[in-house]
């Protein structure tokens, strides 16, 4: 694992994500709550190259029960369906700073924002080449979203160090998934075309590190400090109130 410098803009919180390469170059509708504009805020970010360092240690976390979706796109949303803002963010379940943001900054996000109603957290897998089962895990994070336990089966992948299909096939066991359908599924060429597609959709909004965010369609990247993150939810929530 080494440290990389990225500079934005201009304010300078700390930040932590994992840099990966450019998607494969296809095209797909964006249309959806992200936008490509970048966020006017100057982040430093400090995470590992694509291709060095190996696998972090897995830890525990509990995620709660959440309602959510399977989106057409594959991407899960969690969250009441009429929040009013949506945090869209790009992970991978070896990126132990997507792991953090799990385990550290999702439960309080839970209690004070989704539980309430008024942001709900769309989650969008980017497959990163230096983890042999990086497409694995996040196939099997689709195919069980499909079966209405993504954000469980999300929980569990990073939890575990084995990330391979056979692992994902037990793992649905105790989850009291169809081990058929989600091998099934995952072999799929259709779930693989969303993966893809997720993929192309992140290359689109310029996305080249995970965790990447975009609240409401404004980008901002890595790991922040949840004080950080909550202000700038409560901003934005003040200025959909004073428009409406």
């Amino acid at each position: 694992m080494r440290k990389t410098t990225l500079l934005l803009a201009s304010c300078g919180l700390l930040l932590t994500a994992c840099t990966l390469p450019t998607p494969p170059a296809q095209r797909q509708d964006t249309s959806s709550s992200a936008a490509s504009s970048e966020s006017s805020t100057a982040l430093q970010v400090q995470g590992e190259e694509i291709g060095e360092g190996e696998p972090a240690t897995e830890e525990l976390t509990e995620t709660g029960s959440l309602a959510e979706r399977m989106l057409p796109t594959g991407v899960l949303e969690v969250g009441k369906l009429e929040a009013p803002l949506t945090l869209l963010i790009f992970t991978e379940h070896h990126c132990s700073y997507c792991r953090q943001f799990l385990f550290e900054i999702f439960p309080r996000l839970k209690t004070d924002f989704l539980e309430q109603g008024t942001v709900k957290i769309q989650i969008a897998m980017l497959p990163l080449q230096k983890y042999q089962k990086s497409t694995d895990a996040s196939l099997g994070f689709i195919c069980s979203a499909a079966q209405g336990k993504g954000l469980v089966m999300h929980d569990v992948l990073f939890r575990n160090p084995n990330k391979s299909r056979e692992a994902i096939l037990s793992y649905a066991v105790d989850l009291k998934l169809s081990t058929a359908l989600l091998d099934d599924c995952m072999k799929s060429a259709r779930t693989k075309a969303l993966l893809e597609g997720q993929q192309t959709w992140a290359q689109s909004l310029g996305v080249d590190v995970v965790p990447s965010f975009f609240l409401n369609g404004e980008k901002f990247i890595g790991l922040p400090y949840y004080p950080d993150l909550k202000g700038r939810i409560a901003e934005a929530l003040q200025k959909r109130t004073e428009e409406e």
